[in-house]
This record gives C-alpha cells, sequence and structure tokens, in this order.
C-alpha cells in the first residue's frame, strides 16, 4: 500500500513539475522524492511486519504454556489420585492387622504387597518420563531373546487378570534383538496392563511376535472396548485417557519413548467395540 502511494507521488511530483520548468531536473527530484518515502515506508513495512511477527510469537508461546500448564495440572491430579489409591489399601491393611482385626497371614499381607506394586510401578513410569524429557533415557542393550522374554512377561501378568485370557505365540527360532531388556521388559507390562484394563471379563489378550525384514515386531491386541478416533489419534500423548481410566495415561506414551530410544517404531488401531491392537518394532542383535 504505501509503496504504490509512494510512486505516485513521485511520478506527480516529477512530472507534473516538469510541465512548466525545465524538464531535467524535476523528474529526477520526482524520483528523488519516491526513493525517500520507499525506503521510509520500506522500514516502517519492515518494522510493522516484524512487529507483527514477534506479537505472533509471543501469542502462541502464551498458548503453548497455558497448553502445558493445564497438562501439568491434570497429570498432578492424577497422579494424586493414582498414590492415594494404593497408600489408603496399605494403611487400612497395615491397621487392621496391627489392631488384630485380621491375622497376619498371606491371604492379608496379599492386598498390601499388590498396593505396593502398583506403586512401584508408577515411580518407575515417572523416573523413565523424566529421563526420557531431560533426553538422558540410558539404554543397557545386549542381545535378548524374546522367545523367551515374552512368555515370561505373560506369565507373570496372568494371576492379575484371572478373567482375561492372555496368550502368546512367539516362534522358538525367533532372532534375537538389540534392546535393553528391563526397558523391554516395562513396555511390555506397560501395554500388558492397558490391554487388560480395557478388556471385559472373558475377552483375549494375545501377543504375537515375528521377524519383519531386518527388525522383529511384536504386536499386542485385546478384545476390549476399543477407542473412539479421537482418542485413538492422540493416544501416543503424555495424559491422554479416556474418562473413564483410572490410570495415569504414561503407558502409552512411555512405551513410544522407549521404543523409538531403541530406533524402533510404534503404531495403534483401534475401533470402538472392536479391541485394540498395538504394534511395535524392535532392531535384530548384531
Amino acid at each position: 500500500m504505501w509503496l504504490l502511494v509512494s510512486v505516485a507521488i513521485g511520478i506527480l511530483v516529477g512530472f507534473g513539475a516538469a510541465r512548466g520548468r525545465p524538464p531535467f531536473p524535476f523528474p529526477l527530484i520526482g524520483l528523488a522524492v519516491v526513493g525517500v518515502v520507499i525506503f521510509i515506508s520500506t522500514r516502517r513495512g519492515r518494522r510493522m511486519a516484524g512487529m507483527g511477527w514477534r506479537l505472533r510469537q509471543l501469542t502462541e508461546a502464551a498458548r503453548r504454556l497455558e497448553a502445558v500448564d493445564e497438562r501439568r495440572r491434570g497429570f498432578l491430579a492424577d497422579l494424586a489420585h493414582e498414590l492415594r489409591t494404593p497408600l489408603a489399601v496399605i494403611r487400612a491393611q497395615s491397621e487392621a492387622i496391627s489392631d488384630g482385626v485380621y491375622p497376619g497371614d498371606p491371604e492379608h499381607l496379599a492386598p498390601i504387597l499388590d498396593a505396593a506394586r502398583t506403586m512401584e510401578a508408577l515411580v518407575a513410569d515417572l523416573r523413565t518420563l523424566v529421563e526420557s524429557d531431560a533426553g538422558a533415557l540410558s539404554l543397557a542393550r545386549e542381545s535378548v531373546a524374546l522367545a523367551e522374554l515374552i512368555p515370561e512377561v505373560v506369565a507373570a501378568q496372568r494371576p492379575q487378570a484371572p478373567e482375561v485370557s492372555l496368550t502368546a505365540d512367539v516362534p522358538s527360532d525367533l532372532p534375537a534383538v538389540d534392546a535393553d531388556p528391563a526397558r523391554l521388559r516395562r513396555v511390555l507390562v506397560n501395554l500388558l496392563q492397558n490391554a487388560v484394563a480395557h478388556t471385559p471379563a472373558g475377552g483375549s489378550v494375545h501377543v504375537r511376535a515375528e521377524r519383519a525384514g531386518d527388525m522383529v515386531s511384536v504386536t499386542v491386541a485385546d478384545s476390549g472396548a476399543g477407542m473412539e478416533p479421537e482418542l485413538a489419534a492422540r493416544a501416543f500423548e503424555r495424559f491422554a485417557k479416556s474418562p473413564a481410566s483410572r490410570g495415569s495415561g504414561l503407558g502409552l506414551s512411555i512405551a513410544k519413548d522407549i521404543v523409538e530410544a531403541h530406533g524402533g517404531t510404534i503404531d495403534l488401531r483401534s475401533e470402538p467395540g472392536r479391541g485394540t491392537t498395538v504394534r511395535f518394532t524392535l532392531p535384530l542383535s548384531a
């Protein structure tokens, strides 16, 4: 806009003045006026554009900070809830045993142990989350035989989900992967627990592993309630969970961080009423 105005003014001044005076200097004056006005308007335009860009940047930064703060508050509320439940079980059961209401036998100590395991898993997830955010997610990589690890993890989860069928299909000749066994176990436990939590009694959770080129593919599929498309699209985001979920919304996000730190990929397919399938890959051991 300013550029067009300045050009018009310059032409009118230069050639208009040239009609009644010696022509040589006045077109030059007009061109000089054009140059000055263009210079000023260009500087002004640059300043205005720069101010607009900075304003947009500040606005976007404010929105991001607001979103982060909102997620932080939601996470702290979820974390408080997750910690409150096992702590309440531990305290109530311990007081009952201490007061002689319950005997200190394995049956009445079991709820305390279960609550302690829940807290242990939550603390482990939080530690992994902090390490990942800090870029310090270290891996103690070695050759890991999934033909042994996966059945072990599945068998360990069966007592926690007696009403759900947990099965594994892993070829005995499946090549080993280059992975951190403790981190990989955490991924499998998170995926299995998440699948079991959303699968009703009588349902099933199946783990399958197979070679896929220079990678090994592991799939965890359940026959549970599935996810709405909006939730499935952001399932790996931190704190993402359905309103009915009792978890912290960190399991899938942490699984993604660990798998990608190994150089693998992870994806999810889910439909309401048709279950959820999570698939991840890991590199073969050299």
